[in-house]
């Protein structure tokens, strides 16, 4: 088989030593022709981007390794497309700073790619920590995942990704207007052009224990419905495919965005989202999480203390 050269593109925002296990897991890797590249995303004033510049001294010498930090804290997708412009791999990886590859990640997945010519991109599984217990995500989904992405079914986990390097030139990159669901959008334009495989084996982890930076309150619905919004037609279709796929994808999307409300008791919000469901007449989904709206109000109201 032949050695490809292999992007590894890192993004780091509020980081901690995780950053350097991430970057150790490429290093550590059985497949030897690769680049890391990790894009500093921190504001230059600010603690968080003295550490990771601290951090990145380890590294200095290392000529498998760049360092490249923004001017200023933009976002996660300009972060990759940062990353993409400085690298020059045949195959793309992205990897989250604070999640890690196993060993032969990278090698399973040249191999797989070398060939399966007919694919733009693959994934594998991953392992995550649920409920203190370490957990194989699994799927056999190929070809076009749109519908499984859209319906928030399942959705390939970015740190998994190995992607041509001619299918995101194609694309251009990741849209810098996101600032959350970047995986999402992008996988949606991905699937216009492009069709994916899996490698079943859990080849990377997620850290699943760590606080993510995640939006809330109304930010968080003014990014659902710029989502929405933005593949609104791709959604229609679908549903001149298949009827009523329009009312479940809507209703995955607002369940999921009530059920974080009412994690950040913001019941207001919660109530708001149930209503838009009511709307959309997608109100006989309310099913999905009913239990876990009493449950939440009632600990919200003292009687309960259990997590939701």
């Amino acid at each position: 088989m032949k050695m490809p050269l292999v992007s590894v593109i890192i993004p780091t925002y509020k980081s901690d030593s995780t950053l350097s296990r991430a970057i150790d897991s490429v290093l550590n890797q059985t497949y030897k022709n690769f680049e890391i590249i990790v894009v500093d995303d921190n504001d230059p004033e600010t603690e968080y981007r003295k550490n990771t510049e601290k951090l990145m001294q380890k590294y200095i010498g290392d000529e498998r390794i760049k360092y490249i930090k923004h001017e200023k804290n933009k976002n996660g997708s300009a972060a990759r497309n940062t990353g993409f412009k400085n690298s020059s791999g045949e195959y793309i990886c992205f990897l989250d700073d604070d999640d890690y590859f196993l060993p032969d990640k990278i090698e399973k997945q040249v191999e797989h790619m070398e060939n399966n010519k007919q694919y733009g991109a693959n994934y594998t599984w991953r392992i995550e920590n649920i409920l203190g217990k370490p957990t194989v995500i699994k799927s056999d989904y190929k070809g076009d995942l749109s519908r499984q992405i859209l319906t928030l079914e399942f959705t390939p986990f970015t740190s998994s990704l190995m992607i041509r390097r001619e299918c995101i030139i194609k694309l251009n990159g990741f849209d810098e207007s996101f600032y959350r669901h970047q995986d999402f959008e992008f996988l949606l334009r991905f699937f216009d052009f492009f069709e994916i495989d899996v490698v079943k084996e859990p080849l990377v982890i997620r850290d699943t224990d760590r606080v993510s930076n995640r939006p809330k309150g109304k930010k968080l619905d003014e990014i659902r419905v710029k989502f929405l919004s933005e593949f609104d037609g791709k959604i229609n279709q679908l549903d001149k495919k298949e009827p009523g796929i329009k009312k479940k994808i809507i209703a995955s999307h607002y369940v999921e965005l009530t059920k974080t409300h009412i994690r950040n008791r913001n019941i207001l919000l919660a109530l708001k989202a149930m209503l838009i469901m009511t709307i959309h007449n997608c109100s006989s989904y309310w099913s999905l999480f009913v239990n876990d709206i009493i449950s939440a109000i009632k600990r919200r109201m003292g009687y309960l203390d259990e997590k939701f």
